[in-house]
């Protein structure tokens, strides 16, 4: 009898066990979907898009992309129809906007220009839908400009599917811009300076020829080094920069090509430091001809400074034998005086006079550089986070006596040494002059350096 007991209660046990799994089953649905967004249909790239149109001679066609969302994995459908005058009147209205309809004859929607139905396959979610457009009947139209002012646009929207449509990202606007197809220099100016403490024989800059449609050809461009257009150049940036030697660069190559499918080239300009003088140059290079389309006449320049500074003169032996103003004494012990800008370090400087008088503008010293030597340029290096030097004139003698301007400078308020070029001159003793300065009367210099030629 007991044993029939157990057994019974070890089936009950067991249906217990049956019962709750399956209760455990039911309650445990799969409920991963429930947080997931219904599947959209809608315009990534929604209302106006601003499209510039490049006049190339070949057909430009806009591609507008509509984009399927969501967890459902099937075929779908969307229908992409261009709005009517009277929709876009409606939108405007709501929207305190001032659309207008470019004409049907201006563009053509992909299948026709009412309406295209987008497909999507399964698990395809980016389909495009082709506009073209006609930049040439647009730009006939009477009051349609550079600017697209009136605001033209072919309007479209997502406007049926078998799946939702996001209302925020339904319609599209697309405003062409016209404009002409350039080529021209991606920087119009750039710098070489050829260091005379170099081991390098050779200095090289490229410069970037490109355009900005899409390039379907092998378009040649023909540069060339147009002398007039150095006085271009100075008279625009108040400067006095020679024409480089033709033996001191090469070009390469020439013309140059921008190949099917790109839309940059790089030209190399090579420099032969043997050939440049110690001076400052420009080489203006020119797009001359190109095979295909115009250059942009903003941009068909591209300007090559080239600096070659004179070596800095041993400045060992160079004495001070004139100075109008000094402070032997208020700036410390070994400072403040004239012969601080011949030391070699930035620590000390020469200083006017303010302890037991004021020393009054212009500044001046003189240096005796104990031989004639040829000067081409002077470094001049203010006191460190001092900005009274601002501006003087630079003089040359052979006797002490007659000095002669051979360069004037502007200070810039930065503690490097900075080069100031003079008319190349020889002479044996280098005059500074302070005529003005940002803390009037007083005026420092830390260091002083002649460049040129023993």
């Amino acid at each position: 009898m007991d044993g029939k007991k157990d057994c019974i209660m070890r089936n009950k046990f067991l249906y217990a066990i049956i019962i709750g799994f399956t209760l455990s089953i039911v309650g445990c649905e799969d409920t991963r979907l429930n947080d997931i967004t219904p599947p959209k249909v809608y315009i990534p790239q929604s209302g106006e898009i601003e499209q510039t149109v490049y006049k190339t001679g070949e057909p430009f066609v806009f591609r507008l992309g509509v984009y399927k969302t969501g967890y459902d994995n099937v075929e779908s459908t969307a229908s992409v129809d261009v709005l009517s005058e009277d929709e876009l009147q409606v939108y405007n209205t709501e929207n305190n906007r001032n659309y207008k309809r470019i004409p049907d004859n201006c563009f053509q929607l992909a299948g026709g220009n009412e309406s295209y139905v987008v497909k999507f396959s399964k698990g395809n979610r980016l389909e495009y839908v082709d506009i073209t457009l006609d930049y040439d009947a647009i730009e006939q139209l009477a009051d349609f400009d550079k600017d697209n002012s009136k605001q033209y646009v072919v309007p479209v929207s997502v406007v049926h599917s078998n799946l939702e449509i996001n209302e925020d990202k339904e319609v599209a606007f697309i405003k062409p811009l016209i404009r002409d197809p350039f080529i021209y220099f991606q920087n119009t100016e750039s710098s070489v300076v050829i260091e005379t403490t170099s081991n390098s024989d050779s200095y090289q800059q490229n410069l970037v020829l490109a355009v900005d449609f899409v390039n379907l050809w092998n378009i040649s461009v023909d540069l060339e080094v147009n002398e007039m257009l150095v006085d271009v150049y100075n008279n625009e940036n108040g400067t006095d920069l020679k024409l480089l030697p033709t033996s001191a660069y090469t070009i390469s190559p020439n013309p140059a090509v921008i190949k099917n499918g790109n839309k940059t080239t790089t030209v190399s300009v090579d420099f032969s430091k043997d050939n440049i003088d110690y001076d400052d140059f420009l080489l203006p290079v020119f797009i001359k001809e190109t095979s295909r389309f115009v250059s942009d006449i903003e941009q068909n320049v591209h300007y090559v400074t080239v600096s070659r500074p004179a070596p800095r003169l041993d400045r060992r032996g160079w004495t001070i034998i004139d100075v109008s103003s000094e402070e032997p004494s208020g700036e410390g012990v070994g400072n403040g005086t004239a012969s601080c800008v011949l030391d070699g370090t930035v620590a000390t400087y020469w200083h006017s006079q303010w302890a037991g008088g004021t020393g009054q503008l212009p500044h001046h010293f003189t240096i005796d550089m104990q031989k004639t030597v040829t000067v081409a340029s002077v470094d001049l290096q203010r006191r460190q986070d001092q900005r009274d030097a601002y501006r003087g004139k630079i003089y040359i003698s052979e006797d002490n006596d007659t000095f002669t301007q051979i360069g004037d400078f502007e200070m810039a308020e930065v503690n490097e040494p900075q080069t100031f070029r003079v008319t190349t001159s020889p002479g044996r003793y280098l005059k500074i002059e302070i005529t003005e300065s940002r803390r009037a009367p007083y005026a420092n210099l830390a260091e002083v350096y002649a460049r040129g030629v023993e």
